[in-house]
């Protein structure tokens, strides 16, 4: 499990001083950031040098209590799953003391760089992945 540590910011509340909803992905998304530079894959190397992009192909979330601004949060990554072509992240955004706040699940796909079609996961970010797997129950 790979965590994150965040702020809830005055930009990302609404006029209640409550966290807009997308911000919960743009959270999960600077978590998700951190997460792959700390496999020692960059968002950057993945956009200037990969062979492969990772698109997201779909997202979900379940919100259980409100962020307020100055709210300190954490945000635990885990790898659901990898397939050959893809991987799926689970993100639980958490207060400090444990309380969930929200669940969000992010499926990315490898993409040929070229021609935009999937492609097999590279060998060196699924075993990169692998670190983080979940177990089974």
């Amino acid at each position: 499990m790979f965590t994150a540590f965040s702020t809830v910011r005055l930009h990302q509340t609404d006029a209640a001083g409550v966290l807009f909803f997308g911000d919960y992905f743009r959270i999960a998304h600077d978590a998700y950031e951190e997460f792959l530079e700390s496999i020692d894959y960059s968002i950057r190397f993945v956009i200037e040098e990969a062979d492969s992009l990772l698109l997201i192909v779909h997202a979900e979330s379940d919100y259980r209590r409100p962020l307020r601004v100055g709210g300190k949060i954490k945000t635990e990554i885990i790898v659901n799953r990898i397939g050959g072509s893809s991987f799926v992240l689970g993100y639980s955004i958490k207060s400090i003391d444990g309380a969930t706040i929200a669940n969000l699940t992010t499926v990315h796909v490898a993409a040929n760089r070229a021609n935009g079609k999937k492609r097999s996961l590279p060998k060196d970010l699924a075993d990169k992945l692998r670190q983080h797997l979940k177990e089974a129950d």
